[in-house]
């Protein structure tokens, strides 16, 4: 007679088979979700890689008006520089004495200036991140654009600003309208501070304010450029941005003011 199989033996064929079962099935669900969260992290991590690759081209634009800036012959920027020296001069010389002043200063004497003079004559102005300072001058509005080397975005900043006389006697605003390194804009507010002790340890005071969303800049002209060594008052009266220009007037009043 045949071999038979009782019936203790099919229970415990039966355990076997769905004790397997319970145990591959959550055992190949859980590889299924591994190879998933693999899947998506290294196309997380690419992605990520892309971004920071796009970030670091970005931060590297160039703006056409400082690229041209930077372009001019260097004795041609030592000219404009040493024009500008030359007004700051009579400039000097005019408030010394008790009468209305002015002065106008070009874009390309200033670019001159910034170019040759001052890294030649004051070359700790600027903290050592900072070169190749360039501005250009619209209606109402500056643009300065400098090399920036500070981690982790090594560009150009970009700077665009309107300068205006605030009212208040020898007190000049300057509304920051955008700060971008490149193309990638930059929140002015985590470095006001730091803005305000760099100036502050020149000697210039300045305190933070906003219009419209835009930081604004309260510069307070320092008392030893607004009293000459002969007395009296230097009352700073106006500020004009054109194009290309940059002009200042104002009057000296004489010591019993």
């Amino acid at each position: 007679m045949p071999n038979s199989i009782d019936e203790s033996d099919i229970a415990d064929l039966y355990k076997e088979l769905t004790e397997t079962e319970a145990f591959e099935k959550p055992r190949a669900m859980w590889l299924k979700w591994l190879k998933r969260f693999v899947v998506a992290a290294v196309v997380l991590l690419g992605l990520a890689v892309v971004a920071i690759l796009v970030l670091l081209e970005l931060a590297k634009v160039e703006p056409e008006f400082y690229q041209q800036a930077l372009k001019v012959d260097a004795q041609l920027q030592k000219r404009n520089g040493s024009q500008m020296e030359k007004k700051i001069l009579d400039l000097r010389n005019s408030v010394m004495i008790a009468e209305a002043w002015s002065t106008t200063f070009t874009e390309a004497q200033i670019n001159g200036w910034l170019a040759y003079d001052l890294k030649e004559k004051f070359p700790d102005a600027l903290p050592p991140e900072v070169t190749d300072p360039r501005i250009v001058i619209e209606d109402q509005s500056l643009t300065l654009a400098f090399r920036c080397t500070e981690k982790p975005f090594r560009g150009v900043a970009i700077v665009e600003a309107d300068v205006f006389m605030t009212g208040v006697i020898n007190q000049i605003g300057i509304r920051v309208k955008s700060v971008h390194t490149g193309m990638i804009p930059v929140p002015l507010a985590a470095f006001a501070d730091q803005i305000a002790q760099q100036l502050k340890s020149t000697g210039i005071e300045i305190e933070w304010n906003t219009e419209e969303d835009d930081p604004v800049a309260i510069v307070h002209i320092p008392d030893e450029l607004i009293k000459p060594e002969t007395g009296g008052y230097i009352e700073l009266q106006e500020i004009n941005v054109s194009k290309g220009k940059f002009s200042i007037q104002g009057l000296t009043h004489p010591p019993d003011f």
